[in-house]
């Protein structure tokens, strides 16, 4: 087909690696810290030519070692790839044990491998910030980074010594198939010495699904953890032809909830999160550098809230979630 008569055209580009799945172990002494995160990292810069003329000199190639998962994947051995294609721009790798026990910082053998020597590993929202801050830094023709991270939960295992139980230092296990999802975005377009962070983070997966009391006999067995058995009803809604649904002033609620909150956009430099130099502002409570923080209060008030409103409706339930979370962290 000519070029000339062509109607289709790249409106934008962006390409990267998704679901690198990175496990970390920082042990302090006889006490270690776990996280396990899935990764994903994707560019956007000066890449056209790679669609439109097969020009390969623009690709951060994936599987390099200096590259998404070769920064990430330092926990895993790769055991295969697939290329970037034009068709399918999100690429995967293959990940699989054994795990390694040498993850000190000291240890660290290649200074690019970020979930190795990043000292923001522990934090999610930290990490994502120096991985995309890095990733636009580095290349001249990158002018952003989003890296998104799932984090899975794992707990200590409280062991009983004596009277009392106490967390083992190196014994951990699942307590909730909820994940905490942060969203970074690195914004490199007005110049390499004017990066800016958007940062959004949230909850997914924490309950279940709706039904009501009058159904119970037919309820189904549900994955949900978290359910009310009163203090929700719904009435006062539409009512026609169509409607089967019958009033209730007192049913069983559970329902699932993925929630995302954002933080106010902020400056970065790669020096910020490889030297201290973030003053007090930048760590300040309810900032993504208190991420940790954040993400535990935002599921207590929304768990807390889900245990007490008298829901009127889901609808209803929702709004006053988001204004008691946007209440207890405003930034």
């Amino acid at each position: 087909m000519s070029t000339e008569t062509s109607i289709a055209y790249l409106s934008h580009a962006r390409y990267g690696k998704d679901k690198v799945r990175v496990f970390r172990i920082v042990r302090e002494g006889n006490w270690h810290h776990v996280v396990e995160y899935n990764v994903q990292a994707l560019l956007e810069g000066d890449i056209e030519t790679s669609y439109t003329q097969a020009d390969n000199s623009v690709v951060v190639a994936t599987d390099s070692g200096t590259c998404v998962d070769g920064l990430l994947c330092t926990s895993m051995m790769l055991i295969g790839f697939y290329p970037n294609t034009s068709v399918k721009n999100i690429t995967y790798c293959d990940l699989c044990p054994p795990f390694r026990r040498d993850f000190h910082l000291s240890n660290a053998e290649n200074p690019l491998d970020m979930a190795k020597t990043s000292p923001h590993i522990l934090h999610p929202e930290r990490f994502a910030l120096h991985l995309g801050t890095f990733l636009v830094s580095k290349y001249a023709h990158i002018h952003k980074a989003f890296v998104t991270i799932e984090k899975l939960r794992w707990q200590r295992i409280a062991v009983k010594e004596g009277e009392e139980a106490k967390e083992h230092p190196y014994s951990f296990f699942r307590d909730g198939d909820d994940k905490t999802i942060t969203s970074v975005e690195i914004d490199g377009t007005q110049g390499k010495d004017k990066l800016t962070a958007k940062v959004s983070s949230g909850i997914a997966d924490l309950l279940g699904s709706l039904f009501h009391l009058h159904q119970a006999s037919s309820i189904p067995e549900l994955p949900s953890a978290v359910l009310k058995s009163s203090g929700s009803a719904f009435t006062n809604f539409v009512r026609d032809e169509f409607t089967t649904l019958i009033e209730v002033d007192d049913r069983i609620f559970s329902t699932s909830i993925d929630l995302t909150y954002t933080f106010t956009p902020f400056p970065v430099t790669l020096e910020f999160f490889e030297s201290d130099t973030a003053g007090a502002q930048e760590k300040g409570t309810g900032t993504p550098w208190d991420g940790e923080t954040v993400a535990a209060s935002a599921r207590r008030i929304t768990l807390e809230l889900f245990a007490t409103d008298d829901s009127a409706s889901v609808q209803v339930s929702r709004s006053n979630g988001i204004s008691s979370t946007h209440a207890c962290v405003p930034s």
